[in-house]
């Protein structure tokens, strides 16, 4: 086999016997431990990092169900609002077909006998202005009055008073 490898510089090695011996009674010599407290720390590790994402996974779809059930709740509610605005508009305009000119027009003829009048029974009346006196304000000869006056004029510009 040395002879078909010559051009390569890997070789076979071959390990003594004994030396490869020596390693396998070594190594069946040695009795393995039983290791049981790191395999339970290991197992103990795994169960908590799946119920860690269980408990994850149960409380996002939660999350998805309450989402839910408020997106349910808000198309009710918008629901509810446009039949409600629609029952206002109806109820607005009966009002306003109640209390409008025409309905109080129909309440005078037919109830109460009124008619509406003609052109030619219209009469303009003149109201004569009334004659009005104004009085007079009394002058204040006193000069101590009109120094007081001035003050608070003063005082009325300033913005004190």
């Amino acid at each position: 086999m040395a002879e078909m490898n010559s051009h390569n510089l890997a070789y076979e090695y071959d390990e003594p016997e004994s030396v490869s011996e020596e390693k396998t009674e070594t190594v069946a010599e040695t009795p393995r431990a039983p290791r049981p407290a790191r395999r339970t720390v290991s197992i103990i590790r795994y169960f908590t990092a799946a119920a860690a994402a269980l408990a994850l996974l149960c409380y996002l779809i939660y999350g998805r169900v309450e989402l839910s059930s408020l997106y349910t709740q808000q198309s009710e509610l918008e629901t509810k609002l446009a039949r409600l605005q629609s029952e206002n508009v109806a109820l607005e305009t009966e009002l306003a077909q109640k209390n409008g000119l025409t309905q109080a027009e129909a309440y005078a003829e037919n109830v109460l006998g009124l008619k509406k009048l003609e052109k030619y029974q219209i009469e303009y009346v003149e109201v004569p202005k009334p004659n009005v006196a104004e009085a007079a304000a009394p002058e204040d000869d006193n000069i101590f009055v009109s120094i007081k006056k001035w003050f608070q004029g003063v005082l009325e510009y300033i913005g004190a008073q």
